[in-house]
């Protein structure tokens, strides 16, 4: 392989000695960190032409991989997002039934897949309020150190996650 490298092709190697260049990633980004459970949580969200991708991670984990696709399913109509009646808010603080989550990686333990998906799905629909024709993809990346966190905590990582989108 070295020998069909051309001059316009420099070689990089790794050694202990070398110096290592780095450039900043092409996509635009955004982290925060946060304290959620008394445990401090890293976010960032990617934005792609094609997808978002934001992961969540604490302790240095990221272990479970979950897309939603924001195009397709039934049209958001303007009923749906702007309410006329209270029955009709209640069912705005919902995820929208049309939205489904897939894992795509991990899901070995079922309590990070479920809170996965609701998570997926309440930052999906959270994107369609803001944007309704929102067409990437939303792909999560979840390192939690435990499933069950509570309400609190859980509304504390939407809160954060929405921020960083």
């Amino acid at each position: 392989i070295l020998a069909m490298q051309t001059e316009s092709q420099p070689t990089h190697t790794m050694s202990q000695s070398s110096d290592l260049t780095f450039s900043t990633f092409p996509a635009p980004s955004k982290s925060t960190t946060s304290t959620i459970a008394s445990i401090p949580t890293q976010i960032t969200a990617l934005n792609f032409s094609d997808k978002l991708v934001l992961t969540i991670s604490q302790s240095g984990r990221l272990n479970h991989w979950l897309h939603v696709p924001l195009s397709g399913g039934r049209p958001l109509d303007s009923g749906f997002l702007n309410p006329s009646s209270e029955s009709d808010v209640d069912a705005s603080l919902l995820p929208f039934a049309h939205l489904t989550a897939t894992t795509v990686l991990g899901g070995t333990r079922g309590e990070f897949d479920i809170l996965g998906q609701t998570l997926a799905t309440t930052l999906a629909t959270a994107l369609l309020m803001k944007n309704p024709d929102e067409q990437r993809m939303l792909v999560v990346g979840l390192g939690l150190d435990k499933a069950d966190q509570g309400r609190e905590a859980f509304d504390e990582l939407i809160g954060a996650c929405l921020e960083c989108l």
